[in-house]
């Protein structure tokens, strides 16, 4: 493998979006149930939600805009805008990994310890790029690595 040596953050962009509060990417997660998707990641990984739709028929929620420090995230129910599901409804591992930069990885791993809400994959270990990295899986069957920059 070529390691052609080149400095990650040359090509950083900084322009903003046209439109306050929205970023050049937001990602979509499938959940089985959006209101505990919204629990999970609001109260354990400090995301903040944005906003609800709710299905007028039944009341359940089919869709929510949260955000972690400017990065939007939509969660979507099932099945509801495309034909996608969850990794813990379909048994698929993800094929890709989050990586979420946090202020305390060890406290926050002590934290979902005690919720018992997420599998912890690997607990905070040094990596040679200077991040201290743990890995969980949330109750939806993602992979997020949780770092802290040292």
């Amino acid at each position: 493998m070529k390691n052609n040596k080149l400095n990650w953050f040359q090509n950083v962009e900084h322009r903003a979006h046209p439109h306050p509060g929205l970023n050049w990417l937001t990602t979509t997660l499938s959940v089985p149930d959006v209101a505990k998707a919204i629990d999970f990641y609001t109260g354990v990984l400090e995301m903040v939600n944005i906003s609800e739709l709710e299905d007028e028929k039944t009341g359940d929620l089919l869709f929510a805009r949260i955000r972690y420090r400017g990065n939007n995230f939509v969660l979507n129910k099932e099945n509801w805008d495309f034909k996608a599901v969850a990794p813990v409804t379909s048994g698929n591992v993800p094929s890709f990994v989050f990586y979420l930069y946090v202020d305390d990885v060890k406290a926050l791993i002590e934290e979902i310890k005690k919720e018992k809400e997420a599998e912890i994959i690997s607990v905070p270990e040094m990596q040679f790029w200077g991040d201290l990295k743990a890995r969980i899986k949330d109750p939806f069957g993602y992979i997020w690595d949780l770092a802290e920059k040292v």
